[in-house]
């Protein structure tokens, strides 16, 4: 332990201890004035302790403390743990490209960690994990499941939740997509699946889901709830969101062109 002192003042340490003691997860520079009542120094405090590796900047403001246990300041937190810490009280899931790997719809390894939230749209590179805040609207925060993670609980979307997303933001091809949800029916409640397509602001989703479903031989009376969901009027979608083109025959029970 005695080498964590190393080339920390004194005031440093005081603060590293005092945020430790308090158990703060989160550094902020509110946080700082307090300890120190000076807003200069402070200021200084928080500057110099990133500079030499004891905060890591998660955006202005906003610090993540690194333990004096860590070894030559060797640590990061685990990237769900860091993108529940960022958003803080901001609703928000950890979804897409993301969620479809933790769920094992892909084996593909995302490069950067997809966070759905009602408040921020930005990248930004935390430690080196790269990161995708995705302002979503608020009625698209749904169907989380909370997973505990170093003793802290993050939000991600639980599998059906992801299969909506994976129809509306598909990875890789349509054919891919097709295969996952039949890979996954024997897995997953269709209800559930159901009523979550029902609830997604996006119509052409629920269309395309019905149809897949319908396919994979999923009985009527489950699937009459979403297909009533459908309106009445003569909009319809493609099947297949990857090919621009809307020439096809039409399935006018779920208002989808089959294109390509």
């Amino acid at each position: 332990m005695k080498n964590a002192y190393k080339s920390l003042s004194n005031d440093e340490v005081y603060f590293i201890s005092r945020a430790e003691y308090e158990k703060q997860k989160v550094i902020t520079t509110s946080f700082a004035q307090k300890v120190f009542n000076d807003k200069n120094k402070s200021s200084r405090i928080l500057v110099y302790l990133q500079r030499k590796g004891r905060l890591l900047r998660i955006e202005k403001g906003k610090y993540l403390l690194v333990p004096l246990k860590a070894p030559n300041q060797q640590w990061m937190p685990n990237e769900f743990v860091l993108a529940s810490l960022w958003m803080e009280n901001t609703p928000y899931y950890i979804g897409y490209n993301t969620a479809y790997n933790y769920w094992g719809f892909t084996e593909q390894i995302p490069q950067t960690v997809f966070v759905l939230n009602t408040e921020k749209s930005i990248k930004r590179k935390i430690g080196t994990v790269q990161y995708t805040a995705v302002k979503v609207a608020s009625n698209k925060i749904y169907g989380l499941k909370k997973i505990t993670i170093e003793a802290e609980k993050v939000c991600i979307s639980d599998k059906e939740r992801t299969l909506v997303d994976y129809v509306y933001k598909p990875m890789g091809s349509w054919e891919q997509v097709e295969n996952v949800l039949a890979d996954q029916l024997p897995e997953i409640h269709i209800e559930k699946l159901v009523q979550y397509s029902i609830r997604f602001p996006v119509e052409s989703v629920g269309k395309r889901i019905g149809l897949m479903l319908e396919r994979l031989g999923i009985p009527e009376k489950k699937l009459e709830p979403l297909r009533n969901s459908i309106g009445t009027g003569n909009s319809y979608s493609t099947y297949n969101p990857f090919i621009a083109s809307r020439k096809g025959n039409v399935n006018q029970k779920w208002k989808v062109i089959l294109n390509g």
